[in-house]
């Protein structure tokens, strides 16, 4: 019976997104748990990169002079966020800061994922 039911929804979801009179709405309600779900594969990415800018760094490599370039041929993961951005990275004294700029796309806000390490360990 669960079976049926389920095969029903799948069914249901999979005509009202071929029908673009639907689709937006249909994707419209979809959206906040599409991001939960895609948020959830962030900090793991994110953790990453930092260890690999700490490996390059403490060869005496330095941060990459290029970012976009750096996430393209270096990086080991994909260079965007799952919402379509690059990742971002910010550099101080003592600490260096890569992220994601979350679904809005926009960076330093509450929505950003951030992982932060601290330089000369």
């Amino acid at each position: 019976m669960l079976g049926k039911i389920i095969l029903l929804v799948v069914l249901a979801l999979g005509i009202s997104l071929a029908v673009p009179s639907t689709r937006a709405i249909v994707m419209e309600k979809a959206a906040p748990v599409m991001n939960g779900v895609k948020a959830k594969l962030v900090p793991s990415r994110l953790e990453t990169m930092a260890d690999q800018l700490e490996v390059r760094v403490s060869r005496g490599e330095g941060f990459p002079s290029s970012w976009e370039s750096w996430l393209r041929r270096e990086y080991s993961g994909v260079p965007e966020d799952p919402w379509g951005s690059f990742y971002y990275l910010q550099v101080s004294r003592r600490s260096f800061t890569v992220g994601s700029m979350g679904p809005d796309g926009v960076e330093g806000n509450e929505d950003d994922m951030t992982v932060t390490r601290q330089l000369g360990r």
